[in-house]
């Protein structure tokens, strides 16, 4: 059978030479593996050259996995590294053709990202290039919610051809070694591959939104968004809002709105295990015009929550880089509002929130 490391613990090369890590996956900064992608070429390019192959098949290579930009693809990568870059072919024969060419005795090692559910099929000939070159290989593979098409299991027959895997759960890792069976690749795990959310909570979902002081534009349109969630479906959610703010007007505003009962105002200052034990029970953290410096966010990056930004200047907020669970809304923009579904321990943001919350 397959070895199965200790979970979090993944070896990477030692020696020192000029040789490259060719790092091939989806491509587009519009879909969270485009970004993860980023990531990865980013962390290795810190102190190893990287040939990165951007793969994206489909005709609407963001069709379903489109979200607004992530902070980290906020700033320019390409000022910090110099990396090259290249694009595959869509077509199968001329895409192989290239990998050819971009996978040779220069590089040495070749890793690929999977994402279940999408197309994964160049993968094969990306491994099939490595090997016949003599290039080490390993697989990336996310670990994503429960779904028969989104687990690495699915990708068993791509999978087996790497000498080496690495997925986010220890579940799903033993998954895989007992499908691959015996002769198959080192399977490994390291928790920043798994989406697969936090620990699951009881009682109702948790936002918390931080606003500037005194900000009553931003309030006031923040619980107008939460107004409009259904009836039937506000006992599911519940709101903290942290802000400074004098006299009584944040108070009546909070009085006046719909689902006031569901809503928590604070306006004292938080400690540091305060705004960590505020961030372990949110399912997401929403913060306006944050400061650089935010303690707020930072928290909310070391807790892993998801956290939307909403900025209403025309420079990004330099918080968040390498953290690809912030993401950026354009506060800017008069159309936009606060609006929310939460769908176990994920938030899907849309614009344009209706005012009413009897619908």
């Amino acid at each position: 059978m397959p070895h199965l490391p200790d979970p979090e613990k993944i070896d990477t090369p030692s020696d020192a030479d000029e040789r490259c890590i060719v790092v091939a996956g989806p491509g587009t900064s519009l879909t969270i593996p485009g970004i993860i992608v980023s990531e990865v070429v980013m962390g290795l390019a810190a102190s190893s050259r990287v040939r990165r192959i951007e793969v994206d098949l489909g005709i609407h290579p963001t069709m379903g996995l489109h979200r607004a930009p992530s902070l980290s693809a906020a700033h320019d990568v390409a000022l910090r590294f110099s990396t090259q870059r290249h694009r595959a072919p869509r077509d199968a024969q001329a895409r192989k053709k290239a990998l050819r060419q971009w996978i040779g005795p220069d590089a040495k090692m070749a890793l690929a990202y999977a994402w279940p559910g999408i197309d994964n099929d160049w993968i094969r000939d990306f491994l099939q290039v490595s090997k016949t070159a003599g290039v080490q290989t390993v697989v990336l593979c996310a670990s994503l919610p429960p779904s028969r098409r989104a687990r690495a299991v699915s990708l068993v027959d791509t999978l087996r051809g790497a000498d080496r895997v690495v997925v986010g759960d220890i579940g799903e890792a033993s998954e895989l070694v007992a499908a691959i069976g015996p002769g198959g690749p080192e399977v490994q795990t390291h928790r920043a591959l798994s989406l697969v959310g936090r620990r699951r909570r009881t009682g109702p979902q948790q936002f918390t939104a931080f606003l500037p002081r005194d900000g009553i534009e931003p309030f006031s349109a923040l619980l107008a968004a939460f107004d409009a969630i259904p009836d039937s479906q506000v006992d599911n959610y519940s709101l903290h809002v942290i802000t400074r703010y004098e006299g009584s007007v944040a108070k009546r505003i909070v009085a006046k709105s719909y689902h006031a009962r569901h809503v928590q105002l604070f306006g004292d200052d938080m400690t540091k295990d305060d705004l960590r034990q505020l961030c372990d029970t949110s399912s997401a953290i929403g913060m306006a015009d944050p400061q650089l410096d935010s303690r707020a966010f930072t928290t909310a990056v070391n807790c892993g929550v998801a956290t939307v930004v909403l900025a209403s200047s025309k420079a990004a907020p330099a918080v968040g880089r390498g953290y690809v669970g912030g993401l950026i809304a354009d506060g800017g923009r008069p159309a936009f509002t606060w609006r929310w579904r939460m769908r176990s321990d994920s938030t899907i943001w849309v614009s344009q929130a209706p005012t009413h919350g009897k619908n």
